[in-house]
């Protein structure tokens, strides 16, 4: 009984695991087109100093008195 009731969802489990599959492709060849694009694309311009504290001058508190 158990068996046949298998094989009654057994179509149903190999159509999700084929729409499985189909979707992680169709997802993976996006990500590698876009991927080739961005490659391509002109990067820039760089920041000279990226991790630089741009608001020193405006910082309301000095070094003695950070409340953080």
């Amino acid at each position: 009984m158990t068996f046949r009731l298998l094989l009654c969802f057994a179509p149903l489990a190999i159509i999700y695991i084929v729409m499985k599959l189909g979707v992680w492709i169709a997802s993976i060849e996006a990500e590698r087109t876009y991927v080739r694009e961005d490659s391509k694309r002109p990067h820039g311009p760089y920041v000279d100093n990226a991790y630089e504290d741009v608001d020193e001058e405006e910082e309301e508190y000095g070094s003695r008195t950070d409340y953080r």
